[in-house]
């Protein structure tokens, strides 16, 4: 099931008025989606049924969630208190049913067998077998909270988020729920780590030609004749950088040369280095030069 698709049946299933939602599926890009749902405090609570998929859903709590009737396949099972930031894991092949009157901010990320099972034949492993995650069980995971932090600027704002960064977060979460919860085995690394000179050539012209990021993961491994997982390493052990965070650098390199030696706007600026808006520029900018694009260009001015 596409994952957008997904997200949008799952905010319905437990009455969520606005359920935003990211999903990754362009060519054979991972598949996941990410919908964060959130309520206040309701009067009576709500039957919510999860129907089965063949797949899983991280449920990342951003408030404390206290005990509550819970049901897989029909069956109750005993739901231990569950903290902001930890998470809990429910295999869709299960349905799963629950009643909820207390507030809920919950970030729900849907990933599905396929992807996983994609991700470990890029390390070895023919398919995936069951994740070993009890349900109704929490667990406190520093790399699944901040991979799923990381997604929430991406929700607020989906105009502007950037492909790439998106690919690697999903191939972050799969490797990491797969190696830790499962039986996916650990990425080969090989002796002579890197991309060959060529390959790191291409990948970043490739990677100049969209400075917005609006290309596939997929599509640089697939010219530089690498899976995946062994792109994405390799890109990083030669730059120094993944490929979102090195195409960043680039984008701010050249907003910074047009602020010097151009007359153009702001405005102009952004949508030249392939930023969404002003705005958006403008934050990124300040991130990482740690001053805005107008003061920064007024002092190299004076």
């Amino acid at each position: 099931m596409a994952g957008g698709a997904y997200g949008k049946r799952l905010g319905e299933s437990v009455g969520a008025e606005a359920s935003p939602s990211i999903f990754v599926q362009r060519l054979q890009r991972t598949d996941f989606a990410a919908t964060r749902i959130s309520w206040g405090k309701r009067e009576s609570g709500r039957l919510g049924r999860i129907e089965r998929d063949d797949g899983y859903l991280v449920c990342l709590q951003l408030l404390n969630l206290e005990p509550h009737p819970y049901w897989v396949e029909g069956r109750a099972v005993a739901i231990a208190p569950i903290r902001s930031g930890q998470f809990t894991l429910l295999d869709l092949n299960c349905e799963h049913s629950s009643v909820l009157a207390d507030p809920i901010d919950c970030l729900a990320i849907y990933i599905s067998r396929h992807a996983l099972d994609r991700i470990a034949g890029e390390r070895g492993a023919s398919r995936m077998g069951t994740i070993g995650i009890a349900p109704g069980v929490p667990n406190d995971d520093e790399v699944v909270r901040s991979l799923g932090s990381s997604l929430l600027p991406a929700l607020q704002n989906p105009e502007q988020a950037n492909p790439l960064f998106l690919d690697h977060i999903g191939m972050a979460l799969l490797a990491h729920l797969g190696t830790r919860y499962g039986d996916m085995p650990a990425a080969h690394r090989p002796k002579r780590g890197g991309l060959a000179p060529w390959q790191e050539r291409r990948a970043k012209e490739i990677l100049m030609e969209h400075l917005d990021g609006n290309i596939a993961l997929e599509e640089l491994a697939h010219e530089c004749g690498l899976s995946r997982s062994h792109f994405a390493r390799a890109f990083k052990e030669t730059t120094g950088a993944p490929p979102h965070r090195w195409l960043l650098a680039r984008r701010i390199e050249r907003a910074q040369d047009l602020l010097l030696n151009s007359n153009l706007s702001i405005t102009d600026i952004a949508s030249s280095c392939g930023f969404a808006d002003q705005s958006h520029f403008t934050r990124l900018f300040a991130k990482m030069v740690e001053t805005g694009p107008g003061e920064w260009r007024r002092r190299r001015r004076w």
